[in-house]
């Protein structure tokens, strides 16, 4: 009968290889995830990867497996599919799937289903909407045809827009390879490769060491895709001149890697940003700014004119500003930006609430990281920006 190995969501088989051609998942797992006890539905205990649906789909996301990316999965034919397309559009057919309870659903697959055996009968009444009288009759609908069309990585996502699926298992199982013999138990690893990475390019070495902390103590689940300019022997890209000319190196080179540049939320970094703009860059190359906070808007600032409470939004945001502050925190008002006609503004005491964030041992409840959120749910959101 062979080995075989592959991926499953709760009961359902979502891909599987068989012998020689293993099928790896490594980039959907941490190191917490490999687990010995039965595969879902099982009694014999083996080793596997095993995590909730809703932890891997942030990961797919990062991966590039967005709702964009299985909508034009869809509309392309599947090559290897001797069937009509079904008569649904994408819309139509995530419609469908939003209900959907995995679990609930037989994984087998008989020759003449029964109504309502793969779909649920709280389905019935959407297909009879959606589809054309005649066209398509419900007692014929299966799971796998919704299904055909989507990569492994796309099913997973696509379902993981019902609910009811969020708590099932993405299991990686390999055990059978593995004692048959097709792959050596040292090539069934978890974690990501590196061109699923993303480096985060910043102004300097203090917003690269607070971001690596945030994202480490807030989002675990992720913090594997983020990298960092290696500051063992000094930061080289102090400044937003510097980060205008690494960029432009990157640009000539045609870089590969996924790439973000991250800019203070001040008059230096917003002039930067802009010229970085004209450099036409490619899809794995973006670019962003420190969110814009309301809490911002009123601010209290020091300058020529005294204490007064000013908006620091593109003027004075630096990512120290993205801390938990005092309330008599305050920006100093410096130098003039000609090219935008504002004031650049610095925090002052910006090292000591640095270091405050930085020797936390962990996540702190009594320590607010409200800002620092925001700050992170941009970077997610810039780099699984769809640019299918």
């Amino acid at each position: 009968m062979g080995s075989y190995s592959g991926l499953m969501l709760g009961p359902l088989t979502v891909t599987e290889s068989k012998n020689e051609f293993v099928s790896y998942h490594n980039e959907f797992f941490l190191a917490e995830d490999l687990v010995v006890s039965p595969l879902y539905g099982q009694t014999e205990p083996e080793e596997h990867y095993e995590r909730p649906l809703r932890l891997v789909v942030k990961r797919l996301e990062l991966m590039g497996f967005t709702l964009a990316r299985a909508r034009e999965e869809y509309v392309r034919p599947n090559p290897y599919s001797f069937d009509d397309p079904l008569p649904l559009t994408f819309d139509q057919v995530m419609d469908i799937l939003r209900t959907v309870n995995i679990a609930e659903i037989k994984n087998e697959y008989p020759e003449q289903p029964a109504c309502g055996q793969f779909v649920p009968a709280d389905i019935q009444p959407i297909l009879r909407e959606v589809l054309p009288p005649g066209r398509f009759e419900a007692t014929h609908w299966d799971l796998l045809a919704l299904l055909e069309n989507f990569s492994p990585e796309s099913t997973l996502r696509v379902l993981a827009e019902s609910p009811a699926n969020l708590d099932l298992p993405v299991i990686w199982f390999f055990n059978d390879v593995v004692q048959g013999g097709w792959t050596e138990r040292e090539n069934i690893q978890h974690g990501i490769s590196e061109p699923a990475e993303y480096l985060l390019v910043t102004e300097g070495s203090s917003d690269a060491k607070i971001l690596r902390r945030a994202f480490d103590v807030l989002r675990p689940d992720i913090s594997d895709f983020f990298r960092f300019v290696d500051m063992a022997d000094g930061y080289p890209f102090s400044g937003t001149g510097n980060l205008l000319n690494f960029a432009k190196g990157l640009v000539s080179i045609r870089i590969q890697n996924n790439v973000v540049f991250v800019f203070d939320n001040d008059a230096e970094g917003v002039a930067c940003m802009k010229k970085c703009n004209a450099l036409s860059l490619p899809p794995n190359m973006k670019m962003m700014k420190l969110p814009d906070i309301e809490e911002f808007r009123q601010f209290r600032t020091v300058g020529p004119q005294g204490d007064q409470l000013a908006d620091i939004n593109g003027r004075g945001a630096s990512i120290e500003c993205y801390l938990d502050l005092p309330a008599d925190a305050a920006v100093r008002w410096s130098s003039y930006n000609e090219a935008l006609a504002v004031y650049q503004g610095a925090l002052m005491e910006k090292d000591r609430f640095k270091r405050e964030f930085l020797d936390l041992d962990g996540f702190q409840e009594s320590y607010n990281y409200e800002k620092l959120n925001r700050v992170l749910d941009e970077i997610v959101a810039i780099c699984t920006r769809s640019t299918v």
